[in-house]
């Protein structure tokens, strides 16, 4: 290669190109990412020739030639197009390659493009260069060697070996990583390697110590005086007090120095005296929570509640550092994109749409994690093609998937595992309005759902039906809840005797759901079972898949149901009923009301007696079925693909993956 070459390295898809140094090349952003843009030697002229290196990922082992013929089409309605040559390459680095040349016509005469692909792993690359056919011919050698310098490679991002990075992919990143304002496990899970708190679950769901080391409570179940870990320190080292969390609680209830508008602090701790008043702006600081001193901390509590140490395990209790927060004040970059956090992990580079890498926080007050980085790639094909190419070592299993990488004969069925979650997936229905206000539509609706069928159809039986509103394996669960019956002809006569007389007395129906260019096949399948159990039609209207869950406790006002999902945040029968049902709590997005299940509830929050407290909740939810409250469609299964030399995993009954204690064996 002469030495008028310039070398291009791209080392988070992995992959590099020798081009003309006189040739302008940009980086541009985008889905699928453009990861070059080529613009030369004629840049100066009215017509340079210009190109693009992209990467497409196949959701099956694609040849470069097939590649090609896939993308040929949207240049073929060019005014006299016609191919001039397609032919195989062996490009210099030994790859195999197929290239396709072809012109057409445009009004300053003939033009010229070269099309190339290749294709590693589940990785295709395609170069593009095009321009006037003159220019092009003339500059054929310098053209011809760009393109057979191209050399796919493993991805090393940042440089970073793979034996020295845990790789997985998940399909976006991140939209906030601001624990007081993140309510979706799509922030949360990236918040959970970064962030800590004063405790957590261990994977036997029993509480741990984190930031604090120990706590003691008082005789009445009010006060609790947390001891805070000598050793525990923000990412830049400097040690944590007693203030930091105070400021963090305080600054999560929206005081008036650092205000902002938590959607979870009223429920996770609202149990604290004082912070309805700091959350309503009529105090600045949390009575409840007394600094003692840099290691202890006094938290007052309104009633001796058994969940009460529990909800400190959620991210709105985790700590920030006041500095790092307030640095950003005026800045239209968030302090968040660089968190000076207390976590297992720290930050060391977040590229939107492309990648995200995380570095082992070796001063972790716990044990330091045993894997130096670990690099998500936020942009990708299917999992389970990339797993089985090498290119990640965790891969999420779809439900349509299940049954080939299941059979005895596949080998990855020895890498599949599965793990229960604390989590339900239901069809809310709003009960403050038409129709849904007469508990008799409710019913009918729910009767008329063929639950069974949905996950037999649409999640191959991957996922365990739900009879009631409390989980297998949560505590209070309720395994002889009676089954909920489908029975069509009962649902019509319930819609008959119900206030509207029957489907004709209905208003118009809206159905919010996620989604971009349709409906999902859930959605398809409820309005059709609807229709044709009890005559009644719904309009399904779509909302931002990404921004759904943060904009539905507004848009609901205009639509009548809406898909929710809940993943346990800790294992207590509060956190399901109360949480998402009591009707004055914020996550009741259906508004439904019940004074009988609400005085269980209310009575549920102080009862000391453990036994008790579980009786107290199978009776709302008894309650709550009966009246349909919402229609339990499943409680959640995850699914997982994991390399044999990854150790220590731990996937969570919350949803969460806790990768602090993994290691890399030799592959």
């Amino acid at each position: 290669m002469p030495d008028s070459f310039a070398t291009y390295k791209d080392q988070s898809f992995g992959f590099t190109l020798r081009y003309p140094k006189e040739w302008k090349v940009e980086e541009t952003q985008g889905n699928p990412p453009q990861l070059a843009f080529i613009s030369g030697p004629g840049a100066a002229a009215s017509a340079p020739i210009q190109g693009i290196v992209s990467l497409i990922y196949n959701s099956e082992m694609t040849p470069a030639d097939a590649v090609a013929d896939n993308l040929l089409p949207q240049f073929t309605d060019r005014e006299g197009f016609r191919t001039l040559e397609e032919r195989e390459v062996t490009l210099l680095g030994g790859d195999p390659a197929f290239q396709i040349a072809f012109q057409w016509r445009t009004a300053s005469g003939l033009s010229q493009g070269l099309l190339q692909t290749t294709s590693k792993d589940s990785r295709s690359f395609v170069m593009l260069l095009e321009g006037a056919q003159q220019e092009f011919q003339a500059n054929a050698q310098a053209i011809q060697a760009t393109f057979y310098s191209l050399h796919p490679q493993e991805p090393t991002p940042l440089g970073i070996p793979r034996s020295q990075a845990l790789t997985l992919y998940f399909d976006d990143g991140p939209l906030t990583l601001d624990p007081a304002i993140a309510q979706e496990s799509q922030s949360i899970q990236y918040i959970m390697q970064l962030y800590s708190g004063l405790i957590s679950f261990g994977p036997d769901l029993a509480l741990k110590a984190e930031v604090a080391k120990g706590w003691e409570v008082s005789g009445d179940g009010t006060v609790y005086t947390f001891t805070l870990r000598e050793n525990a320190r923000f990412h830049d080292g400097r040690k944590v007090t007693a203030q930091d969390v105070k400021y963090s609680w305080e600054r999560a209830a929206g005081h008036t120095l650092s205000p902002i508008a938590s959607p979870t602090v009223g429920t996770y701790l609202d149990d604290i005296v004082g912070v309805a008043d700091v959350i309503q702006g009529k105090a600045t600081e949390i009575s409840g929570v007394e600094v003692v001193n840099e290691a202890t901390l006094k938290v007052t509590i309104d009633a001796p509640k058994a969940y009460f140490l529990a909800k400190l395990s959620h991210p709105v209790a985790f700590l920030v550092d006041r500095s790092n927060v307030e640095a950003s004040t005026g800045s239209l970059a968030p302090w968040w994109l660089t968190p000076n956090a207390t976590g297992p992990f720290s930050m060391n580079t977040w590229e939107p749409g492309r990648l995200l890498v995380l570095d082992a926080n070796k001063d972790f007050y716990g044990v330091p994690p045993a894997v130096p980085h670990v690099a998500f790639y936020l942009f990708g094909g299917v999992p389970t093609q990339m797993y089985k190419t090498g290119e990640i070592d965790i891969a999420h299993v779809f439900p349509d998937e299940l049954s080939e990488i299941r059979a005895p004969a596949n080998p990855l069925s020895k890498e599949m595992v599965e793990t229960p979650e604390l989590s339900l997936f239901y069809v809310g229905l709003a009960s403050d309005k038409p129709p849904f206000n007469d508990p008799l539509v409710r019913r009918a609706f729910l009767m008329a759902t063929d639950r069974q069928k949905l996950l037999t159809d649409i999640y191959s039986d991957s996922q365990t039906l739900s009879q009631g509103f409390m989980p297998t394996g949560l505590p209070g669960y309720n395994p002889a809840v009676p089954p909920i019956p489908f029975d069509p002809a009962k649902a019509k006569e319930l819609l008959a005797q119900s206030s509207f007389k029957g489907p004709e007395g209905l208003p118009r129906i809206v159905y919010l759901t996620t989604g971009t260019t349709g409906p999902s096949a859930l959605v398809t399948a409820l309005a059709n079972m609807w229709k044709a159990n009890l005559g009644v039609q719904v309009e399904p209207t779509l909302v931002s898949g990404s921004n759904y869950f943060y904009l539905l406790p507004d848009i609901i006002r205009i639509g009548h149901i809406f898909d929710y999902g809940w993943i346990a945040d800790y294992p207590d029968p509060h956190n399901f009923l109360d949480v998402l049902f009591h009707s004055g709590v914020q996550n009741n997005v259906g508004k439904y009301s019940s004074k009988e299940v609400d005085a269980l509830l209310d009575k549920a929050r102080i009862e000391p007696d453990r036994e008790q407290r579980v009786q107290l909740y199978q009776q709302a939810e008894a309650l709550m079925v009966q009246d349909a409250a919402a229609i339990p469609l499943y409680f959640g299964r995850d699914y997982s693909l994991v390399k044999p030399y990854v150790k220590g995993l731990v996937f969570s009954p919350f949803g969460m993956v806790d990768l602090k204690g993994v290691s890399l064996a030799a592959r």
